[in-house]
């Protein structure tokens, strides 16, 4: 698998724009996406804030305010959102062929990348499109393109960090698509599927997100 990873300050970028102003880091992982129309893009993307609490409130709040945003859940550092985005790099970036192995990294109005395909000219193809977008996708710096190997993969190497109910409910909200729009499983479903009361599963589930954010801030040197 070909493994791409670079930087770039992306002026069209709503959370991008936002770290900048509110001095926060913003580790970003796309959960869903779909299109409508030629386009239009809609994209789910998990959120995990790093920062002073009240930039991180002033983040939040002018996110969810944004008129691209669509849908917006906030979990304290943690932040659901769907977005609708027009620019052809989403279109590319999102492509079904490629792989997010790592969150991206948004902080001081730059963006750091780690994309993975089994396709290099895929990668190849993206770089391009940056490229012939400077005006809105400047400053573009190539840290890597290169064969990678799979133990790469990110999430796989969160979970066994976790302790064993956290897991289990990380793993049935991500199996059962609670991460996924529209969701296709709410919390009294899996809390069954756990053998555990609504709170008890919530109280799980929340712990387990709640030690995604240092995971990421620990693990920044790596992407």
């Amino acid at each position: 698998m070909w493994s791409l990873k670079f930087t770039v300050e992306n002026k069209d970028s709503v959370y991008t724009v936002l770290t900048k102003k509110y001095k926060i880091t913003d580790f970003l992982y796309p959960a869903d996406f779909y299109r409508t129309g030629k386009s239009t893009v809609h994209i789910m993307g998990i959120h995990l804030l790093q920062g002073e609490e009240k930039e991180q409130e002033a983040f939040a709040s002018a996110l969810k305010k944004h008129k691209k945003t669509e849908q917006f859940e906030s979990h304290g550092h943690m932040l659901i959102v769907l977005m609708k985005e027009e620019e052809l790099f989403y279109d590319l970036i999102y492509d079904p062929s490629l792989y997010h192995p790592a969150p991206a990294i948004i902080q001081n109005g730059k963006e750091t990348w780690h994309i993975a395909s089994w396709d290099r000219k895929k990668l190849e193809k993206l770089m391009q499109a940056i490229e012939q977008t400077k005006d809105k996708f400047s400053h573009f710096e190539l840290l890597s393109l290169q064969k990678t190997d799979l133990r790469e993969l990110y999430f796989p190497r969160i979970l066994p960090e976790l302790p064993e109910q956290q897991k289990k409910a990380f793993q049935l909200a991500l199996q059962h698509g609670y991460y996924t729009w529209p969701r296709k499983a709410d919390l009294g479903k899996l809390s069954k599927h756990l053998g555990v009361s609504i709170s008890t599963f919530q109280e799980h589930l929340r712990k387990a997100e709640a030690k995604l954010l240092p995971f990421f801030a620990e693990n920044l040197k790596k992407y």
